[in-house]
C-alpha cells in the first residue's frame, strides 16, 4: 500500500485498472490556472496542467436572501479528478474551501458522487469527476452577511488530475477570487 500511495502521489500509475470512456466536452471558459514554475525551460507537470475552474456565485431563484457558489471543473480529455469524498484514504479528493478578507467562510458544499471509473485499487472502484462537472455549495446566512458587507469571496478548489490510463499528477490548489453582486 505504500508503494501505491507514493506512485499515485508521484505520478505513477493505478494499479489493475481497466481504461474508461472519457467526455470530451471542452470549456471555453478558464477562470484560474495554478501557477506553474518553470526551470530552465523545464517545466514539471501539475494537475494545473490538466484542469482549470469557472466559478460564479448564483443568487437562488425566488430568494432574496439566500445565494450559491457554483464551480465548473473544465478538465482536459482523458483526464479525470478524484471525487469527494475520496474512494481511498489516500487519495486526494477534489475539495473547495471560501475565506472573505483572509478569515475561513463556510460553504454548505453538496459534492456529486462521481461516475465509476473502471479503475480499481485494493478491490475498490475509484469515483471520479469528469469535465463539465459542477460543485454546487449553498451559502449560509452568516456566510452571506459577511460576503455582501465586503462583495467578494475568495474560492480555493483543490484538484488531482489523473489520466484515464492511471498516471497521476501532482495535486495543485486553483484559486478565484469572486464578486457579490446583490
Amino acid at each position: 500500500m505504500i508503494v501505491a500511495v507514493f506512485a499515485i502521489l508521484a505520478g505513477g500509475r493505478y494499479a489493475g485498472h481497466a481504461p474508461s470512456a472519457a467526455n470530451s466536452t471542452q470549456s471555453a471558459a478558464v477562470a484560474t490556472n495554478g501557477s506553474s514554475s518553470k526551470i530552465s525551460g523545464f517545466h514539471m507537470p501539475t494537475s494545473a496542467d490538466k484542469v482549470h475552474v469557472t466559478a460564479w456565485i448564483s443568487p437562488v431563484r425566488g430568494a432574496s436572501t439566500s445565494s450559491s457558489v457554483l464551480v465548473r471543473l473544465d478538465i482536459r480529455k482523458g483526464w479525470h479528478v478524484n471525487a469527494n469524498p475520496a474512494s481511498l484514504p489516500f487519495l486526494i479528493p477534489t475539495s473547495e474551501k471560501a475565506t472573505i478578507k483572509g478569515k475561513a467562510a463556510a460553504l454548505d458544499i453538496a459534492y456529486p458522487r462521481g461516475r465509476n471509473s473502471h479503475i480499481v485499487l485494493e478491490g475498490t472502484a475509484i469515483r471520479v469527476y469528469d469535465d463539465a462537472t459542477i460543485l454546487k455549495a449553498s451559502i449560509p446566512k452568516e456566510t452571506l452577511a459577511r460576503l455582501k458587507s465586503t462583495g467578494s469571496l475568495v474560492l480555493v478548489v483543490t484538484v488531482q488530475s489523473c489520466s484515464n490510463k492511471g498516471i497521476c499528477l501532482p495535486p495543485v490548489t486553483l484559486t478565484s477570487d469572486l464578486s457579490y453582486h446583490s
